[in-house]
């Protein structure tokens, strides 16, 4: 196993298999997760540029479960915001005996930053658009204890493609297995990356896109974006892409719909986050118990 976990392509197929039965031992029958004293030596600095609620914690819970030291790094507080560089502000917090860097930035910076302190590890806690290797083995675990296998799935992604890290780092995890097929949904401007996917196929009609479907896995909209860079109606988005109960009917009766988080019901209705096929909750669990299985690997690295 590689020494740091920049992206989910640094792993092999059996590295992921192995991360994911790994967690499995982290998760209690109760819903709650074992505690022990692993890494009462290491310090673990959650080095966050970006927003974060799920993933942020859920390390934060996850390091602290293994017994490990936890620093708390808040980007409006910190030296970033008086001009430091995010290179000398990890090179300090490695200085002052951290041993491990979940880092999360709006851009890519997090390979030349393991290249630059090659005694600190680096986990990716969510790089711009393009990587969110964690997230990945969450969904692929999520998907595995709901249908066993990730072998012969019909697999469809709707919403936000092109601003997606879940969606990028999803596919190259994926890709090490022999899906039925693969489904990129969601409004062309939304979609630009994935028009002409090099693995499986884009459909721009939702309906047509959820029928037989195993795993629907919707992506957040983000608000903001139809007032500043789309020319697009909120309600009329909705109305095209939106994943409801009647909706849902085209998928496969067994079909489990997925989101990453935060919700804000413009992807999917409340209905659908709430009904027996939603997986959403599952997903926030399985996320401390794969950060446990990932800070215990790559501590003992």
């Amino acid at each position: 196993m590689t020494k740091n976990l920049l992206s989910i392509s640094d792993l092999s197929k059996k590295e992921i298999l192995d991360l994911i039965e790994f967690a499995k031992n982290f998760k209690l029958g109760d819903g709650s997760f074992r505690k022990e004293n692993l890494f009462p030596d290491k310090t673990v600095a959650n080095v966050f540029c970006e927003p974060s609620t799920r993933t942020k914690s859920s390390f934060e819970i996850a390091a602290k479960n293994l017994g490990c030291s936890v620093v708390g790094f808040d980007i409006s507080n910190s030296s970033v915001e008086k001009g430091e560089s995010i290179f000398e502000t990890v090179d300090a917090l490695s200085l002052m005996g951290v041993d491990l860097c979940v880092l999360r930035h709006p851009n890519s910076v997090i390979r030349d930053l393991s290249d630059y302190l090659p005694e600190m590890v680096f986990i990716n806690g969510g790089e711009g658009s393009i990587s969110h290797p964690t997230q990945a083995l969450i969904d692929l675990m999520t998907i595995m204890e709901f249908k066993e296998s990730l072998d012969g799935l019909n697999i469809v992604i709707v919403g936000d493609l092109d601003h997606s890290r879940v969606t990028s780092s999803f596919v190259e995890g994926i890709s090490n297995f022999s899906f039925g097929s693969l489904t990129f949904c969601g409004h062309p401007s939304m979609s630009t990356k994935y028009l002409d996917p090099a693995l499986g196929k884009y459909e721009p009609d939702l309906d047509i896109a959820l029928q037989d479907a195993d795993v629907v896995m919707t992506l957040r909209i983000q608000y903001e974006r139809f007032e500043e860079t789309l020319d697009l109606d909120l309600e009329e988005y909705k109305q095209a892409y939106q994943i409801t109960t009647e909706r849902l009917e085209q998928a496969k009766g067994d079909a489990i719909i997925m989101h990453p988080g935060p919700v804000n019901y413009v992807e999917i209705s409340e209905s659908v986050y709430h009904c027996e096929q939603s997986v959403i909750r599952n997903q926030v669990a399985n996320g401390v118990a794969v950060r446990m299985a990932v800070l215990s690997r790559f501590l003992s690295s």
